[in-house]
């Protein structure tokens, strides 16, 4: 098989692999923020690093339930959120304010 042969498929699955487990995801992932100390240290330092220079916008690619376009937003960052699947930007539309939000072509 030639590299890229089958992309538009593997495109095509992945994001619906991707809608079918969105609102499982999201409930699984929903607290591990709190679960995950490092994690919101990590993201701590990352706000203040993109707060010193100069602001945003940040784009999260790949935003998938979209936790951390909404905790990034929680921590001040101008932060929206893209995804392959519609499915999952749909989720975190209704479970976390995204506004800007889209899925990828």
């Amino acid at each position: 098989m030639a590299i890229g042969s089958n992309t538009d498929d593997w495109l095509q699955d992945t994001r619906r692999s991707c809608d079918t487990v969105a609102a499982s995801y999201a409930e699984q992932l929903r607290n591990l923020l709190d679960e995950a100390p490092e994690e919101s240290a990590f993201l701590r330092l990352f706000a203040d690093l993109v707060h010193t220079n100069g602001g945003g916008p940040v784009a999260d690619v790949g935003c998938g339930s979209g936790r951390i376009t909404a905790h990034l937003r929680q921590l001040g960052v101008d932060a929206f959120g893209i995804d392959l699947s519609p499915g999952m930007v749909e989720v975190a539309g209704v479970t976390t304010p995204l506004s800007g939000s889209n899925s990828a072509p």
